[in-house]
Protein backbone atom coordinates (compact mmCIF):
# COMPACT_ATOMS: atom_id res chain seq x y z
CA UNK A 1 0.00 0.00 0.00
CA UNK A 2 3.25 2.29 0.64
CA UNK A 3 4.15 2.26 -3.05
CA UNK A 4 0.67 2.89 -4.41
CA UNK A 5 0.50 6.00 -2.26
CA UNK A 6 4.09 7.39 -2.86
CA UNK A 7 3.41 6.75 -6.44
CA UNK A 8 0.41 8.69 -5.76
CA UNK A 9 1.63 10.92 -4.59
CA UNK A 10 4.18 11.78 -7.17
CA UNK A 11 1.32 11.91 -9.70
CA UNK A 12 -0.64 14.52 -7.38
CA UNK A 13 2.25 16.80 -7.35
CA UNK A 14 3.01 16.29 -11.08
CA UNK A 15 -0.64 17.70 -11.86
CA UNK A 16 0.39 20.56 -9.07
CA UNK A 17 2.90 21.45 -10.66
CA UNK A 18 1.17 21.35 -14.29
CA UNK A 19 -1.43 23.30 -12.90
CA UNK A 20 0.82 26.00 -11.82
CA UNK A 21 2.82 25.94 -15.23
CA UNK A 22 0.08 25.74 -17.78
CA UNK A 23 -0.21 28.21 -20.44
CA UNK A 24 -2.89 26.80 -21.67
CA UNK A 25 -6.34 27.78 -20.31
CA UNK A 26 -7.92 24.95 -22.03
CA UNK A 27 -6.44 22.29 -20.10
CA UNK A 28 -6.37 23.39 -16.48
CA UNK A 29 -10.29 22.03 -16.10
CA UNK A 30 -8.53 19.05 -17.40
CA UNK A 31 -5.62 19.26 -14.96
CA UNK A 32 -8.11 20.01 -11.90
CA UNK A 33 -10.77 16.89 -12.45
CA UNK A 34 -7.46 14.92 -12.38
CA UNK A 35 -6.66 16.57 -9.25
CA UNK A 36 -10.40 15.66 -7.72
CA UNK A 37 -9.71 12.54 -8.83
CA UNK A 38 -6.43 11.88 -7.08
CA UNK A 39 -8.00 13.33 -4.05
CA UNK A 40 -10.57 10.64 -4.21
CA UNK A 41 -8.65 7.72 -4.99
CA UNK A 42 -6.16 8.97 -1.36
CA UNK A 43 -9.47 8.85 0.44
CA UNK A 44 -11.20 5.26 -1.04
CA UNK A 45 -7.30 4.00 -0.60
CA UNK A 46 -7.16 5.76 3.16
CA UNK A 47 -10.27 3.79 3.69
CA UNK A 48 -10.20 0.61 2.57
CA UNK A 49 -6.53 -0.16 2.19
CA UNK A 50 -7.12 -1.64 -1.21
CA UNK A 51 -6.28 -0.91 -4.71
CA UNK A 52 -9.55 -2.57 -5.57
CA UNK A 53 -11.78 0.44 -4.14
CA UNK A 54 -9.88 2.77 -6.87
CA UNK A 55 -10.17 0.09 -10.06
CA UNK A 56 -13.45 2.04 -11.41
CA UNK A 57 -11.54 5.34 -10.75
CA UNK A 58 -8.24 4.23 -12.37
CA UNK A 59 -10.23 2.66 -15.30
CA UNK A 60 -12.06 5.79 -15.99
CA UNK A 61 -8.90 8.30 -15.95
CA UNK A 62 -6.84 6.18 -17.95
CA UNK A 63 -9.44 6.47 -20.56
CA UNK A 64 -9.55 10.71 -20.10
CA UNK A 65 -5.58 10.13 -20.27
CA UNK A 66 -5.74 9.10 -23.24
CA UNK A 67 -8.50 11.15 -24.91
CA UNK A 68 -6.97 14.44 -23.18
CA UNK A 69 -3.15 14.88 -23.17
CA UNK A 70 -1.84 17.49 -21.61
CA UNK A 71 1.08 19.41 -23.84
CA UNK A 72 4.73 19.85 -23.69
CA UNK A 73 6.81 18.87 -20.84
CA UNK A 74 3.94 18.94 -17.94
CA UNK A 75 2.19 16.54 -20.72
CA UNK A 76 5.12 14.47 -20.32
CA UNK A 77 5.78 14.46 -16.79
CA UNK A 78 2.12 13.52 -15.60
CA UNK A 79 2.32 10.89 -17.99
CA UNK A 80 4.87 9.17 -16.92
CA UNK A 81 3.42 9.60 -13.04
CA UNK A 82 0.61 8.58 -14.53
CA UNK A 83 1.86 5.24 -15.60
CA UNK A 84 3.80 4.88 -12.10
CA UNK A 85 0.95 4.58 -10.40
CA UNK A 86 -1.27 2.16 -12.19
CA UNK A 87 1.60 -0.02 -12.38
CA UNK A 88 1.99 -0.20 -8.67
CA UNK A 89 -1.45 -0.02 -8.24
CA UNK A 90 -1.99 -3.60 -10.54
CA UNK A 91 -5.48 -2.60 -11.42
CA UNK A 92 -6.26 -4.34 -14.71
CA UNK A 93 -6.88 -1.72 -17.55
Amino acid sequence: MEDILNKLTGYTLALRDALERTNESSERPVISRHLAAAAEMYALLHMHKTSEAIAHIVKAENRIHGWSTLSGDNGQRVAKKWLEFIEAAGVEL
